[in-house]
């Protein structure tokens, strides 16, 4: 046998050992080499990739406790706490004695809010090793969140015993302390911990907190003015001492504490920002631009600031300003979260309340923590009249947002137009202390005070405001409402008068001088006193067909009336109730046969004429020719499918049959209300289908919103009546029939609210 055959099965049992010495040996060199370059990738700050290293670790090694255990320490560095737990709680189990594992874990499930298993895991650590003051630190803050604080007090002795020179053990045992409301331990404690470590700035944060906690706002300004001398570069003290001067009312310094900020770090953007904001809310407007500007200059986030000064714009009425820069940030970038509030606020302004709902509701889906967001929302909602949907989200606003004034009145405006007076009233005075000068607020505590029976509280509320912001027409229009619920009539008449010199187009003070004219009898001085009002204002749809209504009633005034209406039609071509009104006219001066043969003449030769169909279905209506008015309002929607007025008729058509088609009549009452937003007769449609269909609180708001455009419209009131004894507000709904049913006045609907009436009374 030769030598190589002799030995080559040796060498062949020899490679196959060493072959598998190698398979066996490598996988753990591997794991560790993983393990020793993701710590040294987090030793330099690099943390993504020390993730990658310690994952392949325990790809290789699924039971590789140390790797699971850097690995959440890792994931803790990039705020993942999620996955940081889950690695942490699988070191731990792995090794039961990786305390620190056990500890974090324990830590990660208390901010968590999940007490139960934070205890077990202290429990555990205790039970290991009793000298763990940590756990003791972390237990105390357990029993501290379940209010057993005589057991949180005891906890965090046993860890300063173990630890006595570990300050934030003191600053949780002054949190017990102030929890027990013994305020001078909790003092003594932060104390502790700032002798301890005099330059920790957290020491001293603790005891500014508390002292503005405690009311001891003196302190609280000395204890920053120490802060500010121990680190005189630091940027933070200022802006708390800032804000310490703002809750005082201490403008001017506030403005220097913010402005001795920026002298400590004058590359900063954010504290520019911090001043600009300052001065938005103290109503500087060239100021907050300036710093803005400044801010902008410092910044590598230059989209940000351009938006925050396109909001700046918007709300000073730099509309065109604000609507260039919001377009030029979205064309870079169409996600811009704030560069798309704007954008929703400029349609706001628009009052294209549709698409501003379309950007609202994308960015409270993208930030559904952004109360602002909510806010626009719950804006572009009631604009689009679902006012149960917007208080919703106004509510939502709140919850993220406690602060926001806007929508704290916007909560108070939709409790008034719900009717729930003293809701309202809480939330408008709430808006007042967030706001002192929110004149939206005042008037609605002013209204909803006057509704509520508190007359003379809401007539000192007016006067007061009134002498505040004199020229105020709509604070001078509420004031004569409180006269007339005094039977002050001279006084009232007084105040709307004044009213009708500042704004003279104001329709609700003219109509309402008007009513009290002719509730006294005196249908021939309202008539003067709205012509010499339509005079100075004779391209106003509303005076003029107020004018019209009136001499509607004389036969010897009609053609008059008639030749007003149609004015009217000209200059509000799309008004749904000047084709009602003037239909009833021509129905009583015998010319509506003439009328309908003339707009089937027209209509033969122009059949895409909107209005025409329009004009002649409400004519068609007037004689009872209810299917021909159905077809004619409905050839006006084929040539236009949005036209609101044809959409309106026809949704109160369908609700008005033996059985009505309620569905139907929704949705065009609501594409009627899409389109015309603000007519309080598309609202008062809208109110009474969702009246018909059972919902009686959507009606209610339809109903209110009605009659702030048209206070003295009775069958508005006598709707909201019905809406109100539907909702249970009785006291209210008798109150609107009894004030309805006033010798003199007349309407259609007289002998049911006199049916209605009687029914609540028994």
């Amino acid at each position: 046998m030769s030598f190589i055959r002799k030995y080559s099965s040796i060498y062949v049992a020899l490679f196959l050992y060493l072959t598998l010495m190698t398979s066996c040996s490598s996988p753990e060199k591997q794991k560790e080499a993983h393990l020793k370059k993701g710590v040294e990738y987090t030793e330099h700050d690099n943390t993504q990739a020390a993730i990658l290293e310690f994952r392949n670790a325990i790809k290789i090694d699924p039971k590789f406790a140390e790797a699971r255990y850097q690995l959440g320490l890792a994931y803790l560095k990039t705020g993942n706490g999620k996955q940081a737990l889950g690695q942490l709680d699988r070191a731990a189990t792995l090794d039961p004695t990786n305390i620190d594992a056990l500890l974090k874990s324990a830590e990660l499930y208390f901010l968590g809010k999940n007490t139960k298993e934070s205890r077990q895991r202290v429990e555990k650590i205790l039970s290991i090793d009793d000298k763990t003051s940590d756990a003791y630190s972390l237990l105390a803050n357990i029993e501290l969140n379940e209010n057993n604080f005589e057991a949180s007090l005891k906890a965090i002795k046993e860890a300063i015993q173990l630890r006595p020179k570990q300050s934030r053990y003191y600053l949780i045992q002054a949190h017990i302390f102030s929890a027990m409301k013994n305020y001078e331990a909790a003092e003594e404690s932060i104390l502790q911990a700032l002798a301890l470590e005099p330059n920790n700035s957290t020491n001293y944060n603790a005891l500014v907190a508390f002292y503005v906690g405690t009311h001891k706002l003196e302190q609280a300004e000395a204890a920053l003015r120490k802060m500010i001398a121990t680190f005189p570069d630091l940027p933070e003290p200022h802006v708390t001492l800032a804000r310490l001067y703002m809750s005082q009312g201490e403008k001017a310094e506030a403005e220097k504490s913010l402005k001795e900020a920026i002298s400590t770090k004058p590359e900063s953007s954010d504290l520019y920002i911090v001043l600009a904001n300052f001065y938005r809310k103290n109503r500087q407007q060239q100021k907050a631009e300036e710093s803005y500007q400044l801010a902008l200059a410092n910044s590598t986030k230059k989209e940000d600031i351009q938006a925050m000064l396109a909001d700046l714009h918007a709300e000073t009425g730099k509309i065109q300003l604000a609507q260039q820069e919001v377009t030029a940030i979205l064309n870079k970038n169409a996600d811009h979260p704030l560069a798309n509030l704007v954008h929703a606020k400029l349609l706001l302004h628009e009052k294209k309340y549709s698409e501003a709902t379309t950007i609202s509701e994308k960015l409270v889906r993208d930030f559904p923590r952004w109360g602002e967001a909510y806010y626009l929302q719950a804006v572009a909602l009631l604009g689009k009249g679902q006012a149960l949907l917007s208080l919703t989200a106004v509510n939502q606003a709140l919850q993220f947002s406690p602060n926001n004034a806007k929508a704290r009145t916007l909560l108070a405006q939709l409790l008034y137009l719900k009717r729930d007076y003293k809701p309202a009233i809480q939330e408008a005075i709430k808006s007042l202390r967030l706001q002192e000068n929110n004149l939206q607020a005042v008037i609605i505590l002013g209204k909803s005070m006057l509704n509520s029976g508190q007359t003379d509280k809401a007539l000192a509320i007016f006067t007061d405001i009134g002498k505040q912001v004199p020229d105020n027409y709509i604070i001078i229009y509420n004031q004569a409402l409180a006269y007339l619920a005094q039977k002050n009539i001279t006084k009232a008449i007084n105040s709307l008068e004044h009213a009708l010199t500042i704004k003279p187009e104001y329709y609700p003070a003219l109509t309402t001088i008007t009513a009290i004219l002719l509730k006294q009898n005196k249908s021939d001085q309202a008539i003067a006193r709205v012509r010499e009002q339509q005079a100075k204002c004779p391209k106003d749809p509303q005076y003029l067909t107020l004018l019209a209504s009136l001499l509607a009633n004389d036969k010897n005034s009609q053609e008059e009336a008639l030749t007003l209406f149609r004015k009217a039609q000209e200059i509000a071509p799309d008004s749904p109730q000047l084709f009602v009104m003037t239909a009833r006219l021509l129905a009583q001066m015998h010319k509506t046969e003439a009328a309908i043969a003339e707009y089937h003449d027209l209509l033969q030769k122009t059949p895409d004429y909107t209005q025409g169909w329009m004009a002649l279905g409400t004519l068609l209506e007037t004689t009872g020719d209810k299917t021909g008015a159905k077809e004619a309002y409905q050839k006006a929607l084929a040539v236009n499918p949005r036209y609101a007025p044809a959409a309106n008729n026809l949704a109160w058509y369908f609700s008005q049959e033996k059985e009505p088609d309620l569905g139907n009549a929704l949705r065009l009452a609501l594409l009627a209300q899409e389109q015309m937003p603000d007519d309080p007769n598309v609202a008062d449609t809208l109110g009474w289908i969702h009246y018909k269909r059972g919902s009686y609180k959507l009606a209610l708001t339809q109903f209110s919103f009605a009659l702030e455009k048209l206070p003295t419209n009775q069958t508005i009131h006598y709707h909201l009546a019905l809406a109100l004894q539907k909702v249970g507000q009785t006291e209210q709904a008798q109150k609107e029939l009894v004030s309805l049913l006033q010798p003199g006045n007349d309407f259609p609907e007289r002998q049911a609210a006199q049916q209605l009436l009687k029914n609540i009374n028994n």
